[in-house]
């Protein structure tokens, strides 16, 4: 009777199976899979030149690739440059903030998670050394995508829910520049102020709603 009680459904024996192999903890996956996509969304809007190497790459933002896909870490590879270059020529600085997260669905192998937050964007100030100047904070809101590999949550894409364009993967990192709501004047010589080369086709940050 213990068995029928407390094993899963079915016949006894199917019951005591389940007892000795019981299921994944379903709030310790959840919690994974927030922290995982939290991580992402931050340090995917996270860069600048503090990140730059001595032959301008930027090694420890390339680096995101160890938490995706094989398949999302080969379309994040080939949009690395852009922002590298940009970097480099426009010292431009991105600093992403997560304010909420909260999963959308989930299964064995599968998870969607709703990131929610803001970007701020910058440029070193010309008229005043060693001083910047930043945008105003701009909301996004994203749907990151998850699948579970040898037990680990990794990013498989991501979709910007209010820019109605592909996903980051469907566009195979093809650039929408996102504002930085800096003006042409206030940035740095040779800019435009609008933030070309800044983000792929889902680092536009602007309109979300909440």
């Amino acid at each position: 009777m213990t068995v029928e009680r407390h094993g899963a459904s079915g016949d006894p024996l199917d019951r005591l199976q389940s007892m000795r192999h019981p299921a994944a903890d379903a709030a310790l996956d959840r919690e994974q899979a927030l922290g995982v996509a939290e991580d992402f969304v931050t340090r995917f809007n996270t860069y600048g030149p503090q990140l730059l190497a001595k032959d301008h790459t930027m090694p420890k933002y390339e680096a995101l690739t160890n938490e995706m896909s094989s398949k999302f870490a080969a379309v994040f590879s080939k949009w690395v440059p852009a922002a590298e270059v940009t970097v480099y020529r426009e010292h431009v600085r991105r600093q992403g903030q997560v304010y909420a997260a909260g999963v959308s669905t989930i299964d064995g192998d599968t998870a969607q998670v709703i990131v929610a937050g803001t970007v701020t964007f910058g440029y070193p100030n010309p008229r005043k050394k060693g001083a910047w100047l930043d945008s105003a904070p701009e909301r996004f809101r994203y749907q990151v995508s998850l699948v579970k590999q040898h037990g680990s949550w990794l990013v498989d894409d991501f979709d910007d829910l209010d820019d109605n364009l592909p996903s980051f993967g469907q566009s195979n990192g093809g650039q929408v520049p996102g504002s930085t709501g800096l003006a042409p004047s206030d940035a740095p010589s040779g800019t435009t102020g609008s933030g070309a080369g800044t983000g792929g086709s889902k680092a536009k940050t602007g309109g979300a709603k909440r």
